[in-house]
């Protein structure tokens, strides 16, 4: 009995402590951005998956997948039973002393499943982060295309609102000079209305971007970021067609589908197995009150005559056949809107070039018509008319161009180019 007492003894003093964990009662603070160059999409992306709170969030849950790998490859502890019954009375010279060890032994049969369920688990929460992780880094630069072509809008439309105030103001010295009537004075006015409008709202838009682009980089609300002109090439026909035959072995939300099926296969297999469990192995024994000592194995187990397992061999058969159909359904959009990208970006590359060329020749006559104007040869309506043409040619050239770069961006994204390929 003191030998069995120091065992416990000693087994308990592995045993783990508790440890308190309060939360914090302030957000933390991130590191300001060093001073650099302006950055660019790919600088941009790095720093936004560094930096983003809600990563630093999702990469501990593969501290808990961890914890359930090694619980899953971890044999549960034997039980130990003592009994004693002291003799009261009667004609028996000593008490009576039983005792059993008993080891469940179920986990051996559904260890291999379960480790490969629970390895299958974490690859899942792996490839999980690791698409967020990839969402980060795409927002990231599309906020940067984003901001850069409202920087370009704005631009546009101070230039036109420069343009259009000194004409106001020069239709205003000629009309109080008698050369011009009011008639005259007012063709300015709707035009610079409309457009310190589109100016309001545009700005509104760009706070909004750069609060989401701060907000993604851990940066205090206003911090300003500078961004350098995005660089994003075309995607070559052959490396589309390449990078869509490997998408199911690179895209990080196609592979966590593939592990959580992996892992509803496995656990399908478990509960295939467990249809005779619960089993225990173990040894009993003890004395009786006469004096007699006996010992011998035990052995547990269940009869499968009704219930069998079946309730959960179904469930996992249920789930299995539900993530085949989900994966079969993803990779089947993912497949589409690649195609529907490369259609789309076709189609804004001919309107990018159309709108160019446009805006191009929309700038040429405004110039020379700012000359036909000082010299009289141009009313004021015909000039504002000119000037606000060929601003709306321009900012029409800068959306196309901003949803070119963005449709490339998007394509990238959904191909998953730089990503490698799993096995």
């Amino acid at each position: 009995m003191k030998r069995a007492f120091v065992l416990v003894l000693a087994a308990l003093s592995g045993c783990a402590t508790y440890h308190p964990a309060p939360l914090p009662d302030s957000a933390p603070v991130a590191a300001p951005l060093a001073a650099t160059q302006p950055l660019a999409l790919a600088q941009l992306a790095a720093l936004a998956v560094q930096r983003d709170p809600d990563l630093t969030a999702a990469r501990a849950q593969a501290g808990i997948a961890r914890a359930q790998l090694l619980a899953a490859g971890t044999p549960p502890d034997p039980s130990l039973s003592i009994g004693f019954e002291a003799l009261l009375g009667g004609p028996a010279p000593m008490s009576a002393i039983a005792g059993s060890l008993v080891e469940d032994v179920s986990p051996l049969i559904t260890r291999s499943a379960n480790i490969n369920a629970a390895k299958a688990h974490l690859l899942q929460v792996n490839a999980g982060i690791l698409w967020q992780e990839w969402q980060v880094a795409a927002q990231a630069e599309q906020l940067g295309v984003t901001l850069t072509g409202e920087a370009a809008d704005l631009a546009s439309l101070h230039s036109d609102d420069q343009a259009l105030t000194a004409l106001e103001q020069d239709v205003q010295a000629q009309t109080a000079a008698g050369n011009l009537t009011q008639q005259d004075e007012s063709t300015t006015q709707t035009p610079l209305a409309t457009l310190r409008t589109a100016l309001n709202s545009e700005e509104q838009a760009q706070a909004r971007d750069e609060s989401q682009l701060d907000a993604l980089l851990a940066l205090p609300p206003g911090t300003e970021v500078s961004l350098a002109p995005p660089d994003v090439a075309q995607i070559p026909p052959e490396r589309q067609k390449q990078a869509l035959a490997t998408l199911p072995q690179r895209l990080p939300d196609l592979l966590a589908m593939r592990y959580g099926y992996t892992e509803a296969d496995e656990k399908l297999r478990a509960a295939i197995r467990s249809q005779f469990l619960p089993i225990s192995l173990g040894a009993q024994g003890g004395r009786d009150t006469s004096g007699v000592v006996s010992a011998g194995p035990q052995v547990t187990l269940s009869l499968p005559l009704f219930n069998r397992n079946r309730p959960a061999i179904k469930a996992d058969e249920a789930t299995r056949a539900a993530l085949r159909a989900q994966y079969a359904a993803s990779l089947a959009d993912a497949r589409s809107g690649a195609e529907a990208l490369e259609q789309s970006i076709a189609l804004l590359q001919r309107q990018s070039a159309q709108a160019d060329q446009a805006a191009a020749q929309a700038a040429s006559i405004a110039k020379d018509a700012r000359h036909s104007f000082a010299s009289g040869g141009l009313d004021a309506r015909a000039e504002t008319y000119l000037i606000t043409a060929a601003g709306d040619r321009e900012r029409e050239a800068i959306q196309l161009r901003t949803q070119l770069q963005m449709a490339n961006l998007s394509l990238a994204v959904l191909l998953g180019l730089g990503l490698p390929v799993h096995g």
